[in-house]
């Protein structure tokens, strides 16, 4: 509502939906200094307060967020202020009312945000208590009235909801407690979480920061004892009536109350219900006003000892708060709970009608705050009903699926999952899985309903594990709007990895999808993507086992389908828009990169890209990556759409390309422009480029310090590399590299166990480190640790290491300590013997 009615451009947009929390968030500030100002009638100290609060890590962590902690915060403190004003106020009068009405709706409105405002209510119960036992001339019989109808009128309006949600909110927390299974907190853990939390805030990766955990509690406890010391010359007029005229003991005790009451209140709480996530700290936010103000008055204790020492405290507390805050702005908060990528992938994928099932109410407002595709059909799903009464769910199901028959399911597997794996194994038993992948903490699935294409009970076995049936679906599928659904029956019940590609006549793979091999029926759908060239396709399959060795020497294929031009274009479905005109007649629309590139890893971009009538598609593209100062670390020329326009004329629109880059192993951790243009052959000349994107760049770790191998070998592979040991574990061998130099080849290193007559007994054909450390990734000097499992019966055998380039077939030269050929393999003179 205030963003609909606050005249925002984009309601959804996620600066619109935390414009709200950032407002609140600054609002306290100010309501922060006239507290302070109030309870100890000392500017500075109001100031010191406001400030600290201002720099808090932890109240700037949640004015950023679009959740109700920074208002709970805020009323909170409003509440808190408005039962400061009632001390000097006289029972029956006007004013007096006024202020009553206003402390009754902020306090109301706390409770009806947070269910912990209560121990702020707890907390002035309390002072009013104590300061009653006191003897304090702000609390007497006869303004008792004050406090208890402010109480009454604030428990009459909270009522309606205690009766409305009180059972559900014990049933709700009795279960998700027992379910998590959290053991409570002890006293001792409880305070160092929440003084951690806070004085500085919620620490991601400089945990040293943490240290300053200490100043902070001491400066708080300073500030307790200063106000306890009933000073009365701490006021700055001594001739004019305080602004509250409690001496700095009682205001003390209230400030001191404020923050042990809730604190004390939230640690039975903890006892009771036991349950602490991660940031859980976030819940008794309400209380961190109190905090500091503490700080405050053990800044200002400090300062009139001596100016530059309580000088010195606030800019320590300043410098520590922003070595938090900028922890807290360059490390990513949620990294696997990032809806962003899942949401991406939806928008390329997702058909109009499409139903999301929410089995969470927070990933509705993801999907309202990042989604920009199709339209979708959004399901809460009533998750209790459906984990008890599984026949509901399933005619729940029916009757959605009677509407549309394709499911998204956003699974998330940190909670329990209780409902998740209940969906999960509901529609995998009856539909055709379309996605299957992982998103951080969340496991998105889309779901397709649809008749079982015919079987082909012809034999197929592949390395080994046999197929029982198997079936295609062959009907004409539109560009971006259809899937190839192939279903599979075996019994196989080994771990192995099942991977479907669509091919073209080219042997071009424009889709693959890999899952876990299932024993019995096995349903899967191969989207066809926006852009796909419409013509003829086989579709392809192989099983490799987890660490990636397959098992078929070549694909098999299952059958052929016919891609056709779509009906309609959905341009949600292109994940990066842009617009670039090129002499070839040629726009570039669109683009897809992943969200970081790794130095000497051939990494896949797409280009999308809109014809004219008159356009050239004989031209090559051009991609480059480049740094700021234009030098080049990756550049590729390749035909467009791999080149099956000038075999195929008939253009769908848009044009997907596919693209490969794969940057140099040397390159620099950072962000650098990703730029396309074209090649004319006619002209034999480069077409100018255009920067389409900001791209990041991750190195792996590199280690340069020399290992200790077991066995000390010296041999040099070409310019590549030095084999420089090995270890022999039975039927492990670990090879030890050094790289000598940079390669733009990506070499398959073999190992080879052989008999005496030279006869291959076992061997492992991988690119190094099972294909995370491909060769062209590799920086000169570096050492490369490379393991090889090669199961062998016993015996005594001799190993042969080598590389050799996959795509040619042609080995590296190998050459000894002395720089001698030595052949195309290393032969080291130790055998191995299996046991």
């Amino acid at each position: 509502m205030f963003n609909r009615f606050g005249g925002t451009k984009d309601i959804k947009s996620d600066v619109a939906i935390r414009l709200l929390s950032a407002l609140i968030g600054t609002a306290t500030i100010p309501l922060m200094f006239v507290l302070a100002r109030r309870l100890f009638d000392e500017t500075r100290v109001a100031l010191f307060a406001a400030c600290v609060i201002a720099l808090s890590p932890l109240h700037i962590y949640y004015s950023q967020e679009a959740r109700m902690y920074g208002l709970v915060t805020l009323l909170g403190l409003a509440s808190v202020y408005l039962f400061v004003e009632l001390f000097h106020l006289p029972v029956g009068k006007p004013k007096t009312a006024l202020v009553v009405i206003a402390y009754i709706l902020t306090s109301a409105a706390a409770l009806y945000t947070q269910y912990y405002a209560a121990f702020i209510l707890a907390a002035q119960v309390v002072v009013v208590l104590v300061l009653f036992a006191r003897r304090s001339p702000f609390v007497r019989i006869h303004n008792l009235p004050h406090w208890f109808g402010a109480w009454i009128g604030t428990a009459l309006l909270y009522v309606p909801w205690i009766f409305f949600a009180g059972e559900k909110l014990v049933a709700y927390v009795t279960g998700k407690v027992t379910h998590e299974a959290f053991a409570p907190l002890t006293p001792i853990t409880f305070t160092l979480d929440y003084a951690k939390a806070f004085s500085v805030g919620h620490i991601s990766e400089l945990k040293w920061i943490e240290t300053g955990t200490a100043l902070f509690v001491a400066l708080a406890i300073l500030g307790v004892l200063d106000a306890w010391r009933n000073f009365e010359e701490h006021s700055e007029n001594a001739d004019a009536p305080p602004i509250f005229s409690a001496p700095w003991r009682e205001s003390g005790i209230i400030a001191l109350l404020f923050l042990l009451i809730p604190f004390a209140l939230g640690y039975l709480v903890n006892l009771r219900f036991p349950f602490h996530p991660l940031r859980s700290e976030r819940l008794l936010l309400l209380a961190v006003p109190a905090f500091y103000i503490l700080i405050a008055l053990g800044i200002n204790a400090l300062w009139e000892r001596r100016a530059l020492i309580g000088a010195l405290a606030l800019v320590i507390v300043a410098a520590i708060s922003s070595a938090s805050l900028y922890d807290f702005y360059i490390v990513a908060r949620y990294p696997k709970d990032d809806y962003r990528p899942l949401v991406a992938q939806m928008q390329t994928l997702a058909q109009s009608g499409d139903h999301f099932l929410a089995i969470y109410p927070w990933q509705i407002g993801y999907l309202e705050t990042y989604y920009r595709g199709a339209p979708l059909t959004i399901f809460e799903t009533p998750s209790d009903a459906w984990i008890n009464q599984r026949e509901k769910m399933h005619s729940d199901l029916d009757a959605l699926l009677a509407k549309n028959s394709r499911v998204w399911l956003p699974a998330l597997q940190t909670l329990g999952r209780i409902l998740e794996d209940a969906l999960d194994a509901n529609l995998r038993a009856r539909a055709y899985s379309l996605v299957d992948d992982w998103h951080g903490t969340t496991r998105l699935e889309l779901f397709a309903f649809g008749d079982d294409p015919a079987p082909n009970d012809r034999p197929l076995a592949i390395g080994g594990v046999p197929f029982n049936a198997r079936g295609i679906s062959n009907a004409p599928i539109p560009a971006g709007a259809g899937d190839v659904r192939v279903w599979l029956d075996t019994p196989s019940t080994d771990n192995l990895k099942l991977s479907l590609r669509l091919v073209d006549a080219n042997g071009n793979v424009w889709t693959q999808t890999d899952r876990e091999l299932a024993r019995g029926m096995q349903r899967i759908g191969i989207p066809v993507l926006i852009g796909t060239p419409a013509g003829a396709y086989t579709i392809k399959m192989n099983l490799y086992h987890t660490n990636g060795a397959r098992l078929g020497a070549e694909d098999v294929t299952l059958g052929s389908v016919q891609v056709v031009e779509p009906v309609k274009i959905i341009p949600a479905s292109i994940p990066n828009h842009t617009a670039h005109d090129f002499e070839t007649g040629i726009q570039l629309i669109g683009y897809d990169t992943p969200p970081e590139f790794r130095p000497g890893i051939a990494t896949p971009i797409t280009l999308f890209w809109e014809a004219s009538p008159t356009a050239r598609v004989d031209a090559r593209v051009i991609a480059e990556i480049q740094d700021w100062r234009g030098n080049v670390f990756a550049s590729t020329q390749a035909p467009l759409a791999r080149g099956i326009y000038q075999l195929n004329p008939q253009i769908i629109v848009p044009i997907r390309d596919p693209q490969t880059l794969t940057l140099r192993g040397d390159t620099p951790d950072g962000l650098y422009r990703l730029l396309v243009g074209w090649f004319d052959p006619q002209t034999n000349s480069r077409m100018p480029l255009r920067a389409i994107a900001n791209i990041a760049v991750k190195n792996r770790a590199h280690y340069f310090g020399a290992p200790s191998p077991q066995l000390k070998f010296d041999a040099r592979f070409g310019n590549v590399a030095r084999l420089v040991g090995y270890d022999m574990l039975q039927s492990r061998i670990v090879v030890y590299w050094q790289a000598t130099a940079i390669t733009e080849k990506s070499y398959t290193v073999f190992v080879h166990l052989v008999d005496d007559t030279g006869t291959i007994r076992a061997q492992r054909d991988q690119i190094p480190g099972a294909g995370a450390f491909p060769t062209t990734s590799w920086v000169k000097g570096e050492y490369i640790i490379d393991v090889y499992d090669l199961p062998i019966s016993p015996g005594d055998y001799k190993i042969r290491i080598g590389m050799y380039d996959a795509l040619t077939g042609a080995r590296v030269p190998v050459l000894d300590a002395n720089n001698q050929p030595i052949g195309d393999y290393s032969e080291p003179p130790t055998r191995i013997s299996v046991q």
